[in-house]
């Protein structure tokens, strides 16, 4: 099988596993019960005004505005064939459309996630190579310690930390920050560019960085200790020309490891990074559709992060042949 067949098979999968998940959050968010549908019907029958017919309208223009006053298969038919056309409609909770406000969280959200998966790629191969050729020394089990202790340090907590020391002393700032009971939502922060784009970057960084580490310490020992590693060193190269060696070797596997990463890092502390510091990227949307159940915001993020994986999965699969020829696509 060529190059080319292995990643248009990647892109047919990702369709499908695109369809698969869409179609489960439809059912998610058809099948269970309306909380926000049942919080208007609970203040409609309030007071001493109570009108059955009142809350029976109230129930009624609440689907209809939504389109969940038709038979559940031609909602999936619809929703859908519009996801897969772009065409998303309005937000319920905003009423502004749904494609450009996706578009907008996802590229705030991808300006320092970005950067973080490269600061923690580039210097977890560096560190990891240069601690795995003085194996058994003290930078060694120094860098170990501080990899561990960095797994087990939540990043939302030392950010918070941050902005305590920091913005007590250097960078003052009011935020413009709410959050709303009915529904619950979270507006965001008015931010310096500091706290709005270095500290995310630096907190995403320090979340990658640990695993980035470890795994390319371990992958490195595995190339340190070779025959042709002896062999550069009998040839008299120095530890500059065995990091090249192993260097070569052990990105691949991390490649892997990094958009593996990406994605964990999508589903978990993009949500917490962005709701805790008030970031209006997409994992502030994502909660925010949540609680207000907004369809078509959260079927338009559900569908961006999963077709970042497929994404993904396909530039893993150009990423293998350019960094070793020698991973067998098929075609040799």
């Amino acid at each position: 099988m060529s190059l080319r067949r292995l990643v248009l098979r990647r892109i047919v999968a990702g369709v499908v596993a695109i369809w698969a998940v869409l179609s489960l959050v439809f059912a998610m968010f058809t099948m269970t019960r309306d909380y926000r549908l049942g919080s208007l019907l609970a203040s409609a029958s309030r007071g001493p005004d109570y009108d059955p017919e009142a809350v029976a309208e109230v129930r009624e223009q609440y689907l209809a505005e939504r389109g969940l006053d038709r038979p559940l298969h031609e909602q999936y038919v619809d929703w859908m064939t519009n996801m897969f056309t772009l065409q998303w409609g309005e937000s319920y909770h905003t009423g502004a459309e749904a494609f450009p406000t996706v578009m907008r969280a996802t590229l705030r959200t991808a300006s320092y996630v970005i950067p973080a998966l490269g600061l923690a790629l580039l210097a977890g191969l560096l560190v990891g190579v240069a601690v795995a050729t003085t194996d058994r020394t003290i930078g060694d089990r120094t860098t170990r310690g501080a990899t561990y202790l960095t797994f087990g340090l939540p990043n939302f907590w030392i950010g918070v930390m941050v902005v305590a020391a920091i913005g007590t002393v250097f960078l003052r700032y009011e935020p413009a920050f709410s959050i709303r009971r009915d529904p619950p939502t979270i507006e965001s922060y008015q931010l310096p560019f500091a706290y709005e784009y270095v500290l995310p970057t630096l907190l995403v960084t320090s979340t990658l960085l640990a695993g980035m580490v470890s795994y390319s310490r371990a992958y490195s020992l595995q190339y340190v200790s070779t025959d042709r590693a002896k062999q550069i060193r009998a040839k008299g190269g120095g530890r500059l020309a065995v990091a090249r060696h192993v260097l070569r070797n052990a990105a691949i596997p991390l490649v892997s490891l990094a958009f593996a990463e990406t994605l964990a890092l999508l589903a978990i502390a993009v949500f917490v990074l962005e709701a805790l510091f008030g970031i209006d990227g997409l994992g502030l949307l994502f909660y925010n559709a949540v609680w207000t159940r907004d369809l078509p915001v959260l079927m338009g993020g559900t569908m961006v992060i999963v077709a970042t994986g497929v994404v993904g999965n396909v530039l893993q699969d150009l990423a293998y042949s350019v960094l070793d020829p020698r991973v067998d696509t098929g075609a040799r």
